[in-house]
């Protein structure tokens, strides 16, 4: 790596595998450093780095990083897998969520009112992270995938597969997912887009696409979502995020959904 540097982070979002031509599988991971700012750690092949290495959601981790050569969004960074160091876990029982949101609030110039000062920011500077809080959840659905998308998915793990790295002898299966889980949700402050019609996003969170997955129960998976997304019993917030290659496009890198009576005691 070039000029690397130790970092703290707090994990707050990890996206569901996708396969990787050059790095086999790679996950998206949110994180915010101790000064609060916003961190992407990409690409992390985060299934082979092993159990003491494979870390969670609340999870204060060190790493080294550098920002990402190949990226010019201001919060990506690549990491040296093997200096990864998992320190502790800030849990959500005892304190609600008390100690997650010290690390969140510590900057909030990535907290936005709404997707149009989010898009400004990326315009302004390339910001491509924000946390926002929705005035109104309108719907919770699942959409299928198109058949071609399983195509794609099957042909890159056949050229995966093939390639027959000698330091990675064994490929862990990834399974194609049929369907994604979508949110439509309008802006506390409305923006120009969801004053006609609610943003329409897909949901990228890993725990939540695993429990579809590993229970062959997407319903159910939709259901969780619907639920903690309630306004009425959770303070719930999106920590939204671009795509490298489609940076207009914008999707629920990860989740946050205190019950309302505690987190009334956080903000």
């Amino acid at each position: 790596m070039g000029q690397s540097e130790l970092l703290r982070v707090l994990i707050w979002g990890k996206t569901y595998p996708e396969l990787s031509s050059r790095h086999t599988e790679t996950v998206c991971t949110g994180a915010v450093d101790e000064r609060g700012r916003p961190i992407r750690l990409y690409p992390v092949p985060l299934r082979y780095l092993g159990s003491d290495r494979a870390y969670s959601i609340g999870d204060v981790v060190e790493v080294r990083a550098e920002p990402n050569p190949k990226d010019n969004r201001p919060e990506s960074h690549r990491i040296d897998p093997a200096s990864l160091r998992i320190i502790r876990n800030i849990p959500t029982d005892r304190d609600e969520w008390a100690g997650r949101a010290e690390w969140i609030n510590r900057d909030r110039s990535w907290h936005y009112e709404s997707i149009a000062d989010l898009e400004a920011a990326r315009l302004r500077d390339d910001s491509s992270i924000g946390l926002i809080r929705p005035g109104a959840v309108e719907r919770v659905y699942l959409s299928r995938k198109p058949a071609s998308a399983r195509r794609e998915f099957e042909e890159k793990w056949a050229s995966v597969t093939a390639q027959r790295d000698f330091f990675l002898p064994e490929y862990k299966e990834l399974e194609f997912l049929e369907h994604e889980i979508r949110i439509a949700w309008r802006c506390a402050v409305a923006c120009d887009t969801c004053a006609k019609n609610p943003h329409d996003m897909m949901v990228l969170d890993w725990g939540l696409l695993e429990l579809a997955r590993r229970d062959r129960d997407w319903e159910k998976a939709r259901q969780k979502l619907e639920s903690i997304s309630n306004l009425e019993t959770r303070d719930f917030r999106l920590f939204i995020g671009n795509f490298r290659l489609h940076q207009q496009t914008w999707g629920v890198i990860g989740l946050w959904y205190p019950k309302r009576q505690a987190q009334q005691r956080l903000f």
